[in-house]
């Protein structure tokens, strides 16, 4: 199936991002799919900026969403793991790790962003980019809340394809599926999720980036634990060292002495293999010194 199917349904014109009308998004989209890498690049650039620009969702940036699913999930299509960046930056925007696990309905709680309306939207829109007006105090609280709005809409819209991240978890390459099991760490996890993330043994970065989210995600039981303590011994450091860093948020002071050798030479160590994409806002040793402050160690 066309992975751009309904594309020109969407009345992208009377929608805005960043700067302007959205009315370019589709030929982006489209470029998206082009055989030449600068044509791609360029519009990989114009929907950065267009639809998250410095970490802000905007009116168009749920609808961009769907689109650059099918896109990603077509394996012929070409620089899937940039899409897969923009597509987690969409959904997530700037948040990491610390904001996990994530609970959506505090985090888009907080200006009343489910009362807004369609006239008060049309308002702010109509202030910001046609009347070019500051915002006032008497319009502050309602743009604070469409800017929530937006940032929610774009956040449900990549929850919904949960399924598909989960089938990511075992995509060829594995750029694609380490991005996918750091993205299924900020949905609410579901049995299918926490089995897929713990039967992610199929490449050394994708099992890595698998237990950094199982860390984080807010389930109970022993089978994540048991499983991070059989990847103690496993042959790369990376997923030795992300076991580790798993044990030490999911068990805290009962973590195996193992775990703890592990971080504490990992907080020690000046040289240690990349973690896996979607997991590099820190150097590795602030992973492991983060772990071991949760043990009360440093």
């Amino acid at each position: 199936m066309d992975p751009l199917r309904g594309l020109a349904d969407i009345a992208w014109a009377c929608m805005h991002g960043a700067y302007t009308s959205a009315e370019e998004v589709p030929g982006w989209l489209e470029a998206l799919r082009s055989a030449d890498s600068g044509a791609r690049d360029a519009a990989l650039a114009g929907l950065w900026n267009a639809v998250i620009h410095q970490g802000t969702r905007w009116q168009v940036s749920a609808h961009v969403v769907p689109f650059l699913v099918r896109l990603i999930d077509d394996p012929a299509n070409p620089g899937r793991a940039e899409l897969m960046t923009l597509l987690r930056d969409i959904g997530v925007g700037p948040r990491g790790d610390r904001d996990l696990p994530f609970d959506p309905g505090v985090a888009f709680g907080r200006h009343g962003s489910q009362h807004v309306t369609k006239e008060q939207e049309d308002a702010i829109v109509e202030l910001v980019y046609h009347l070019e007006e500051e915002i006032t105090d008497d319009w502050a609280d309602i743009a604070d809340a469409c800017a929530e709005k937006w940032e929610a809409d774009a956040y449900w819209a990549a929850a919904t394809h949960v399924d598909v991240y989960i089938r990511w978890l075992v995509d060829a390459d594995s750029d694609v599926g380490s991005q996918a099991a750091e993205l299924l760490a900020w949905f609410k996890p579901t049995e299918p999720t926490i089995a897929s993330l713990l039967g992610a043994d199929r490449n050394d970065a994708v099992r890595a980036s698998a237990n950094l989210a199982l860390a984080h995600l807010d389930v109970p039981g022993n089978a994540i634990a048991n499983k991070m303590a059989l990847l103690l011994q496993h042959d790369s450091l990376t997923i030795k060292l992300t076991a580790a860093v798993a044990l030490a948020y999911r068990v805290g002071q009962n973590i195996p002495d193992r775990a703890l050798e592990i971080l504490i030479d990992a907080k020690e160590s000046q040289t240690l293999p990349d973690f896996p994409p979607g997991w590099r806002q820190r150097a590795q040793r602030g992973y492991a010194a983060l772990a071991l402050q949760r043990l009360g160690l440093t």
